[in-house]
């Protein structure tokens, strides 16, 4: 065998066995969730998702138009590919066609409850089926 060859062969045995499938619907944890005003209001960390992808926050918030995003931390690794489920005060936000979550605030001063979860983008929409 060629020193290539072997080389591509152990490659391929280290990604099998390693155990960093990705698979979509699975769970991100560390992720950060962020809130910031629209527009131009700095996005600040409000939650961080657990091992199960989930966060929860209650935030301190005034009147205007909100925007929720997920980064990764600097000394993490995260897929690009990943979704954001969102709600409000129990109500689903979804994203807009840029894929921008926004939600209103109609009180002059408040909190809100945000729920959800990060996990891994299902492109072909296997998460939907029911499992066996």
């Amino acid at each position: 065998m060629t020193s290539k060859l072997r080389l591509v062969a152990l490659i391929g045995l280290a990604l099998a066995t390693s155990g960093a499938a990705i698979n979509p619907g699975e769970p991100i944890d560390g992720v950060d969730v962020k809130l910031g005003k629209n527009p131009g209001g700095s996005a600040s960390v409000v939650a961080t998702t657990d091992r199960e992808g989930r966060f929860s926050a209650r935030v301190r918030v005034e009147r205007g138009e909100y925007t929720v995003s997920t980064a990764c931390s600097p000394r993490q690794t995260c897929p690009p590919d990943r979704q954001l489920t969102l709600a409000v005060d129990g109500r689903r936000v979804r994203p807009d066609a840029r894929g921008v979550y926004l939600f209103p605030v109609g009180a002059s001063l408040g909190t809100v409850m945000l729920r959800g979860r990060v996990e891994i983008f299902d492109r072909w929409g296997r998460q939907n089926e029911t499992r066996r």
